[in-house]
């Protein structure tokens, strides 16, 4: 396991500002959870943690590593999704597989 750093982090939709200056340290093998509204920017923070959203300003680390220009696959985070994207006449298996193809 890991530590995990977010300073400063900010993300900007245009002129809508998702996630303002937000900090947070997360030790190696502590449990957090994001709580709030819709909309507040908790899925943005995850995929920015995750690279999957660019960062507008502001550090992410892991460990003592910046990964703010690491691809996502180079992270190895792993991230579930609320919305599952499979196909429902596949199985397991082949929705799996369908994305190595």
């Amino acid at each position: 396991m890991s530590t995990v750093s977010l300073i400063q982090l900010n993300k900007n939709f245009k002129k809508i500002s998702a996630v303002s200056d937000f900090n947070m340290f997360i030790e190696d093998k502590e449990f957090v959870v994001l709580v709030g509204p819709s909309g507040c920017g908790k899925s943005t923070t995850l995929r920015m943690i995750a690279g999957l959203e660019d960062i507008t300003s502001g550090t992410v680390k892991i460990d003592d590593r910046i990964i703010n220009n690491v691809h996502p696959k180079d992270r190895d985070i792993a991230m579930v999704f609320q919305n599952y994207a499979l196909y429902p006449h596949m199985n397991v298996f082949k929705n799996i597989s369908f994305g190595l193809r």
